[in-house]
């Protein structure tokens, strides 16, 4: 008897711990039920070269007991600090005309300067009525000179030197004149050149900072204008 009391005693300790794991295994199974798993992962994205921007990614994912998932993305892009430029632009300030532009001649759809290369205008200006040689006002030489309709042209050592226009007696050809508008027909040309540096009756001429100008007028209105590039080609005048 008393060895079938301890074995019952041993029996039911043993149904005691033997529920007292059982007991465990649900408890370990509920707080798993309950808790939480939780996921951190971060990938980092190296740039290509230092030019390229660098991206961080934080992804946390959270899962509960339900099944139901939580989840929380976080993006920052760092732009590398070698993409922040400042450009500075200084606009120019516009070039000033100068008389050498005013004074161009326009001429059979062209236009040309003193000092121009002849041969390179020659033919744009169409065909001379009329060519001959002078001696030239300074040095040593020939001009040639060359006629169209209500212009002359001289030319020295192949570069235009002085051009007279004249009146071309209402021809079919329109008449030349500067860029400026100075031409035959006018009746002011100090409104257009300034004030003359000598005048002689009705003939006036003008420093035109380089350049020579003389006007010659007749019956009010401006006859004949001569543009040249030494103040010896312009008619001497007494004051």
């Amino acid at each position: 008897m008393k060895r079938t009391a301890k074995a019952i005693i041993a029996a039911a300790a043993a149904v005691t711990v033997m529920m007292s794991f059982a007991s465990c295994g649900d408890t370990s199974e509920s707080s798993s039920k309950s808790g939480t798993v939780s996921l951190v992962t971060t990938t980092t994205a190296a740039p290509a070269d230092s030019s390229s921007e660098e991206e961080t990614t934080t992804t946390t994912t959270t899962a509960a007991a339900d099944s139901s998932e939580a989840e929380t993305t976080t993006t920052t892009s760092a732009p590398d600090s070698s993409e922040a430029e400042t450009t500075t632009t200084t606009a120019e300030a516009p070039k000033e005309e100068t008389f050498a532009d005013k004074l161009k001649i326009k001429y059979n759809g062209t236009e040309f300067s003193i000092g121009d290369t002849f041969a390179d205008i020659e033919k744009s200006l169409g065909g001379y009525s009329d060519n001959f040689q002078a001696a030239h006002c300074t040095e040593v030489g020939m001009d040639d000179i060359y006629v169209y309709s209500g212009m002359d042209v001289t030319v020295f050592e192949g570069k235009v030197s002085n051009v007279m226009i004249y009146d071309n007696g209402n021809s079919d050809k329109p008449a030349p004149e500067t860029v400026c508008g100075l031409k035959t027909g006018i009746t002011d040309a100090d409104s257009i050149l300034g004030t003359p540096v000598k005048t002689n009756g009705s003939d006036s001429k003008y420093d035109c900072d380089g350049l020579w100008v003389c006007v010659s007028m007749v019956d009010g209105k401006a006859y004949s204008i001569i543009i040249a590039e030494l103040e010896k080609a312009i008619p001497d005048f007494s004051v």
